[in-house]
């Protein structure tokens, strides 16, 4: 066959291609594997060798470039153990090569790259110089050599934007005239500084020309430091590094802020010195990929347990999985649900058929990313040990213990869609659990018709019961909802050692706050059973309308569990608010058994003597017409607004704030009832507008403009967003919840919605009477099976591991680190729990901060005695029951009985 079959269709990629060169779009081969990758030169998408035939099927491109990265050993590396007593400090982001930074020297492996061309199904190898490969090939290679691969990209993006603001010297430099000092834009380039020899990591002076050298790294290598120098000497602010500078970007750094920062006369000044951006190409990192590339290596590992050695483990099931920059949360995660049989079931057992019957770009298929992760966390091809071994053996090691899975493309495809987990930032476990949930159930609705498992997800599912008992009448009304994560509160007043904790706190101020090194910490202890029974406690809701009385009174809200699910996720919330409310950790220690049981929690609906809670039956009166702050409104009619629109405003946004009640009459001019009259709003029977009253408020509902965007991004239009945000008072998770809850007539909803909009008495619409999904039922008792930890003591930042309890042994997951885990450090996590059988019987004692618990509800009586300790805890539990059947549909009849309570709900 003809040797270049395809030479027309191959381009050479721009940077705005999207380039995937460092993980197999089917598995976690990376070019670090086997044979490397091999790149299809015409989609740029990459393949470990034994998918290149697949991707032949699909698409029948022949030519690829293989990629390969072959380890070197660094001779340079120094032992940690050797200086500061072995002892090696987080370092500070963007301090690269300084006191307590990175050292780009100190990295223990490195790597030489090597690509040649691929020719398939030939299977034929050609160095890119042969001859043969034509120029237009060699220059598409070329170019995927030099470009950073799609994730690269993402990082490098994310990362920049959390650090670069523009300098406050930019606009005030004032460039001297040298008008012998012109600077070649191609180089090269050599430091001023006298007797330097130095031509890489040059950083040009703004103000005076000045070329210096980088600073000198902590070891005595990298520059001389001639651009530092030079700032101490002359003040002269701002200096961009030479090899950096393109048309689209340059690293700057203001020496006074001490920062890397951004120049909006950075073109100004660079021509200046004669050099134009737009000839300018990229020769050198800039600090935004040095920095990531330091941050993606430091991995924690000092997580000790009272000084034991921990055995690293490797097989099936126990693969770790990289830090791609603050991802431990996602990693956590993961662990977790794929710790569960039902989500293990669902992406390995169609992984082949999916992979070869889906024709969608792979990295953008939910589908393949998922069955490539489930395969890559439980088949053991990548729990393989790393040659080198750890550096100090009496803790665990400073280094990842085995290869793992480095899931870049997933991460990519999952957060294109979220403002903050698109980000290299940290974030909570428990936002991403919720988060990811929701992701799946939505995939699920459009999920490949070979697929016959279960949704995963509605494992967790199950009804919660509200109660709200008007606090004039007595009248009560329950309402449901869908949920799938229990969240409940830890109170300091419920500690069991109150006065050991007092005599504690004493003490260290009379220590002046400061803690003895011998001496143990007292921490309040809080068993899980009086959170739980703080979520059922009855709580107090002031300036309560009652609909039986037509006045203001209170009510008393209560929520207890309608069902009890496959798998429970606890998430104690174990966090306050400091005077300023921004939110602080608690410091304390929960008591969590391990075997729990929550039958208690069972709402049973309305009890024997109890009176609904009947909407305007009582007061016949017309409704007191709304007061507006007077001052407010003579300000919006001072800019020439019509009465009924300022009117309008002021109800829809608090009636405080003029500037807000402008944006919104902005937002609703083009509103076809905009200058119609509010209506009048009576609270008897007469008017069955009563049935819909929420409909006219609906229509002064002020949206948050990100709350929307979030609700678009899982898949549903702007409509329907809104819809669910006006139907939940703005809360978004509940949002969620109710466009799942009706989902199969969203759009018959979304139309009645905008009748009603469009007409002064909404009346006429009927009111939904959609039921809550189905859910399965058991009993109420649960058995722990894992755990999510948090290390830190601040909520915004810090690093999450994960404990899973694998065939009776706890298993720790920190980042490629794989342990058996002797005695799990759970005082300091967030704790995260797998499926088990019903004669599985365990004893542990497990202490958890900060913690997703997943336990097993057993029909069959387990024996197990076990404190777990938890703090701000998921705690996920899985119920196993043979009476599920039966239970499910007495949950179905009930869920019948209750529509109408669960419309008024919505």
């Amino acid at each position: 066959m003809e040797l270049f079959p395809e030479l027309k269709n191959i381009k050479v990629p721009t940077e705005k291609s999207r380039l995937w060169k460092d993980e197999c779009c089917y598995c976690f081969d990376t070019p670090e594997t086997g044979d490397g990758l091999f790149i299809d030169l015409i989609g740029l998408l990459a393949f470990s060798k034994k998918y290149v035939q697949l991707n032949y099927q699909k698409t029948h491109h022949h030519l690829y470039l293989n990629f390969k990265k072959v380890a070197i050993v660094n001779e340079k590396v120094k032992s940690p153990t050797i200086e500061n007593g072995g002892e090696e400090k987080p370092p500070k982001k963007l301090a690269i090569g300084v006191e307590g930074g990175f050292n780009v020297e100190d990295e223990e492996i490195k790597y030489e790259e090597h690509y040649k061309l691929y020719i398939f199904p030939d299977d034929k190898l050609l160095e890119l110089s042969d001859p043969l490969v034509p120029e237009s090939v060699r220059e598409c290679c070329e170019k995927i050599k030099t470009m950073n691969s799609q994730s690269r990209k993402e990082e490098i993006v994310s990362w920049n934007a959390e650090s670069v603001f523009p300098s406050a010297f930019a606009e005030s430099i004032i460039q001297l005239e040298n008008t012998n000092k012109k600077i070649n834009p191609r180089g090269p380039w050599r430091c001023d500084g006298e007797g330097c020899d130095k031509v890489e990591n040059l950083w040009l002076n703004l103000t005076d020309g000045f070329i210096g050298c980088g600073r000198k790294y902590a070891d005595g290598t990298g520059g001389n430091g001639h651009a530092q120098e030079h700032f101490d000497q002359t003040q002269y602010p701002i200096s961009v590094k030479l090899g950096t500078i393109t048309k689209d970007h340059a690293d700057v750094y203001s020496y006074p802020e001490g920062d890397m920062v951004s120049d909006p006369l950075l073109f100004q000044h660079l021509t200046h010195w004669g050099l134009n951006p737009n000839v300018m190409v990229k020769t050198e990192k800039s600090m935004a990929e040095l920095e990531l590339d330091q941050n993606l290596n430091f991995e924690f590992g000092k997580i000790q347990e009272k000084g034991k050695l921990l055995e690293n483990v490797f097989g099936p099931g126990l693969t770790g999985i990289e830090n791609l920059g603050n991802s431990c949360y996602m990693s956590s995660v993961i662990q977790m649900i794929f710790a569960i049989d039902s989500f293990q079931a669902r992406y390995l057992k169609d992984r082949e058929t999916s992979f070869k019957d889906i024709t969608q770009d792979p990295t953008q298929s939910f589908e393949i990313q998922m069955s490539k992760l489930a395969h890559g966390l439980l088949s053991g091809d990548y729990s393989i040990p790393l040659s080198k071994p750890s550096k100090n053996a009496n803790e665990e090691s400073e280094a990842a213990t085995q290869i793992g899975i480095a899931p870049k493309m997933f991460k990519s495809l999952i957060g294109a869609s979220h403002t903050e987990f698109s980000t290299m930032r940290q974030q909570d476990a428990h936002e991403y659990l919720q988060y990811l949930l929701e992701y799946i159930e939505r995939a699920e609705r459009s999920r490949p018709s070979w697929v016959q498992q279960a949704n995963p997800t509605r494992i967790f599912q199950f009804h919660n019961e509200d109660r709200i008992e008007c606090g004039s009448s007595g009248q009560v009304k329950y309402t449901r909802r869908l949920e799938n994560i229990l969240s409940v509160p830890v109170n300091l007043d419920d500690a069991t050692n109150k006065q050991e904790v007092a005599q504690y706190e004493e003490t260290l101020k009379q220590q002046n706050g400061v803690r003895q090194k011998d001496q143990e910490e007292i921490r309040p202890i809080i068993p899980l059973i009086s959170c739980i029974n703080g979520f059922v406690e009855p709580y107090r809701v002031d300036d309560f309308l009652s609909p039986a009385t037509g006045t203001k009174t209170f009510s008393l809200n209560s929520s207890r569990m309608a069902t009890f699910p496959e798998v429970l996720i606890i998430h104690l919330k174990k966090y306050t608010y400091n005077a300023d409310y921004t939110p602080k950790k608690l410091n304390v220690f929960m008591d969590v058994p391990d075997v729990i049981d929550i039958d208690s929690l069972r709402g049973r609906g309305i009890k024997e003597g109890e009176v609904p809670l009947k909407e305007g039956t009582i007061n016949n009166n017309k409704a007191p017409e709304p007061s507006f702050n007077q001052e407010v409104l003579d300000t919006l009619l001072s800019m020439d607004f019509p009465l009924v629109r300022c009117k309008k405003a002021l109800l829809a946004t608090g009636g405080k704030d003029a500037e807000l009640a402008m944006n919104w009459i902005f937002e609703h001019t083009e509103d076809p009832d905009i200058d119609i009259e509010l209506p009048t709003i009576t609270t008897n029977n007469q008017s069955s507008a009563n049935n819909n009253n929420n409909n006219n408020n609906d229509k002064l509902f002020v949206f948050n403009p990100e709350d929307v965007d979030n609700i678009i991004g899982m898949g549903f239009t702007d409509s329907q967003a809104k819809l669910a945000l006006k139907n939940t008072k703005g809360n978004l998770e509940r949002a969620a919840d109710w466009l799942f809850s009706h989902i199969d007539n969203l759009d018959e909803l979304v139309a009645k919605d905008n009748a009603s909009a469009s007409s002064i008495n909404p009346s006429s619409i009927p009111q939904s009477t959609t039921s809550l999904q189905p859910v399965s039922d058991g009993i109420g008792k649960y058995q722990l099976l894992g755990f999510i930890s948090h290390l830190g003591n601040n909520v915004t930042c810090g690093h999450y591991v994960c404990h899973i309890k694998k065939n009776g042994r706890w298993i720790k997951f920190n980042d490629r680190h794989v342990q058996l885990s002797e005695q799990p450090p759970k005082e300091l996590v967030i704790n995260i729990n797998k499926n088990i059988n019903n004669n599985n019987n365990n004893n542990n004692n497990n202490n958890n901060n900060n913690n997703n618990n997943n336990n097993n509800n057993n029909n069959n009586n387990n024996n197990n005695n076990n404190n777990n300790n938890n703090n701000n805890n998921n705690n996920n539990n899985n119920n196993n029951n043979n009476n599920n059947n039966n239970n499910n549909n007495n949950n179905n009849n009930n869920n019948n009985n209750n529509n109408n309570n669960n419309n008024n709900n919505k």
